[in-house]
């Protein structure tokens, strides 16, 4: 039976990077292959940053109390996941084994390599110590690293000749796509996050709705603004809602929960409403059909923006905090988009069924 790895961002404590891990390993399972995740080594950091604390922490947010909840809450959320990553076959030991037959490196952004700890500049996910075998991407992406980026701290003839080792590659975005047609000379596939084309029936069927009458604020932990926070609460207390985070603390959240990997996704589903401001909030409500609307930062304008443009939602995005409101009472329709995924998942699966 062939062997397969898969290397990407699994260990990171969040649900879009579990999901997206299981959904590309249910496609190459379902080829007949053998799967397994492989872990990578970190990098120095091109670009340093420091590390703080649990005092200097608690000072700079002027609240123990809330940053004691949120480290709780991570920890939680920390053994769901590694509930999730067991039933892959990731246990806590790294595994860096060589006895594959092919590399998989993504989804993610596995390319992004000009940052700092803990990642770094880490050239396992350029197929470093796997040249012997048959290395693939898929939907991989340079998240901020650009060109210039690459150039002025001199990696880019690196990165360029790794990548023309690469039997074939996948890549997830416009600014993607572009470095490594700069760097190779080959034109990538463009394709999209597996949480958006793999399938989560076993998950999703049959399952009642969580609760009644909530909303989800899917923002990462401390990027909501003061005025955003006030306008979401008072959004909520308007429409009787209550508000649930998931994974990430919010203060202004009635409920911050550590739920299950395989429960996300079905919080998604039954939610009257979604506020988010990250990739993977913006795909979970997609995949699931729901209502949402999405604030987009300077951070991950390029590819949010890309990606509902894509998938015919761009009328989702918040330019102003009253549109919430608006896009809540739009009615929002999936035909168009629905067609755009199942196209999207016969590429995929055409895709990886011609190079692994």
């Amino acid at each position: 039976m062939k062997k397969v790895g898969i290397m990407t961002m699994h260990r990171i404590i969040n649900y879009g990077s579990f999901l997206q891990a299981y959904a590309l390993s249910n496609i190459i399972k379902n080829f007949g292959y053998k799967v397994e995740l492989i872990d990578f080594h970190y990098g120095e950091g091109v670009i340093n940053s420091k590390k703080h604390g649990f005092f200097y922490k608690s000072w700079v947010n002027k609240d123990v109390y809330h940053y004691i909840r949120r480290k709780k809450l991570y920890n939680n959320v920390y053994q769901e996941i590694y509930k999730g990553l067991a039933d892959l076959g990731t246990t806590e030991e790294k595994n860096y084994s060589h006895n594959i037959d092919t590399l998989i490196i993504g989804s993610d952004e596995v390319f992004n390599c000009i940052q700092g700890p803990p990642v770094g500049y880490s050239l396992d996910f350029f197929g470093k110590g796997y040249e012997d075998k048959n290395v693939i991407s898929y939907a991989a992406s340079f998240g901020h690293t650009t060109m210039e980026k690459l150039n002025k701290y001199g990696k880019s003839e690196e990165i360029g000749e790794y990548l023309k080792k690469f039997n074939n590659i996948s890549v997830r975005d416009e600014n993607s796509k572009n470095i490594v047609k700069k760097l190779t000379g080959k034109k990538p596939f463009l394709h999209y996050d597996p949480v958006i084309v793999g399938d989560f029936s076993k998950i999703l069927d049959g399952k009642d709705a969580p609760m009644k009458d909530y909303i989800i604020v899917y923002a990462y932990q401390k990027r909501l603004t003061k005025e955003e926070e006030k306008y979401i609460k008072k959004f909520a207390k308007r429409n009787k809602k209550k508000i649930v985070s998931l994974g990430f603390y919010q203060k202004i959240a009635d409920y911050n929960l550590a739920v299950s990997v395989y429960d996300v996704l079905n919080w998604f589903k039954h939610a009257d409403f979604v506020i988010t401001d990250t990739f993977h909030g913006t795909i979970f409500s997609i995949v699931t059909n729901n209502n949402f609307c999405t604030m987009i930062r300077d951070s991950n304008r390029n590819k949010l923006t890309s990606l509902l443009n894509g998938l015919d939602k761009k009328d989702q995005i918040v330019n102003k905090l009253t549109d919430i409101d608006k896009i809540y009472k739009k009615k929002i329709s999936y035909g168009k988009t629905n067609s755009i995924i199942k196209k999207e998942r016969e590429k995929t699966i055409k895709y990886l069924k011609e190079n692994v």
